[in-house]
This record gives C-alpha cells, structure tokens and sequence, in this order.
C-alpha cells in the first residue's frame, strides 16, 4: 500500500457520518423506555422504579457500550492517516453492528431472565467488539510509525479480550443469566482502567 497519504482523503467524513448515526441509534433506544403505563397510585418505588427497571438497566448498559465505542472511535480515527478503502468498510461494518444494538437492548429488557435473550444480547455486544477490532486493524495497516504501531498492539490485544468475554458470555447464558450479566456490567470498566504501557508512550486509549 502506498504511503502517499493524498491519495485518500482524511478522515473527517467518517467521523461526521458516524455521529450522525450513533446519535440516531442513542435516540431510537431513548423512545423504546418508556414508562410503565400502570398508575403511579403505588408509590415512587412500585410504580415507578421497580416496573421500569428491567428495561432501564440494559439501557444503561447498551449506552455505556456507545458511549464508550464512541470515544474510542474519535480517538481511533484521529490516529488514522487517512480513510483508505479497508478503514471505510470497516467502519461501516461497525455502524452496522451498532445499529442492531436498540433491538437486542429492548428484547433483553423485556425478556432479563430469558437465556435466549441474553445470549443474543451477548452475540451483539460481541459483534460490535469485534467489528472494532476490525476497524483497528485497519487503522493499524496503513500506520507506518514505529511508536504508533505499537499503542495499536496494546489496544488491540484489549479489544481482542474483550471481545472473547462477550463470546463466551453467549453459552455462559444457559448455565446462568446472572454470569452472562456480570460479563455486561464489568466489562466497560475494563476501559476506564489504566493502561500505562499506553500512557507511557503519551497517548490516549
């Protein structure tokens, strides 16, 4: 692959397309919570929160897993050179993944102790971590500093791990929903734990 950066354009058209759609996706989740119809009569607690909670956790969920492959995505692509052809498609492969994620998050609140539902959920938490590590991989082959080169490697054996978790979260949900949703629920710590190989090398995760 030539290294002549100007024989692609940057990556601001990426990142545009990619807001507009991740914003799209957050607000489709939003007008699928919605309050219980039952009369507020039973009080703050069993009118209102108990009813709502099976639904407001995996939404919560689901929009910490957004959140935070929104900001890895902004950070990803501000280390891109450029948006060749691979980083193209494998971003959208991604959007693509994301996309699928209000359907499953609705499915799980209505169904929290269902096997099915929770391996489905799992399968798409697992598609969407691997589709980033897909779209990293990409960034990584057109990276040609040495320094750069080796962050990639960091991060994207992270990705790979986690993307593991989310797979075996899917058989873990016929044993024991609850081990499938101690998967969801630490997993997004994992990115807000330090990483000082990373930070060491002076840039951000």
């Amino acid at each position: 692959m030539s290294s002549d950066s100007s024989a692609f354009p940057g990556t601001t058209r990426i990142e545009a397309f990619s807001d507009a759609v991740i914003a799209i996706i957050i607000t489709i989740m939003v007008l699928d919570l919605k309050l219980p119809k039952e009369s507020l009569g039973a009080g703050l607690w069993g009118g209102l929160v108990v009813p709502i909670l099976p639904r407001l956790i995996p939404y919560l969920l689901s929009f910490s897993v957004i959140a935070i492959i929104w900001v890895r995505h902004h950070l990803l692509l501000h280390m891109a050179v450029r948006a060749t052809g691979a980083i193209l498609w494998s971003n959208i492969h991604l959007l693509l993944w994301m996309s699928v994620i209000p359907v499953t998050t609705a499915a799980l609140g209505e169904n929290p102790l269902l096997p099915l539902a929770v391996a489905i959920y799992g399968f798409v938490l697992a598609g969407n971590a691997l589709a980033f590590f897909v779209l990293r991989w990409s960034v990584y082959r057109d990276t040609r500093d040495t320094d750069m080169r080796l962050v990639h490697m960091d991060l994207l054996r992270r990705d790979a791990f986690v993307a593991a978790l989310y797979v075996l979260s899917m058989p873990l949900a016929f044993v024991s929903v609850y081990l499938s949703a101690a998967i969801f629920v630490l997993m997004p710590a994992i990115f807000f734990l330090p990483d000082l190989r990373t930070r060491s090398r002076g840039t951000a995760k």
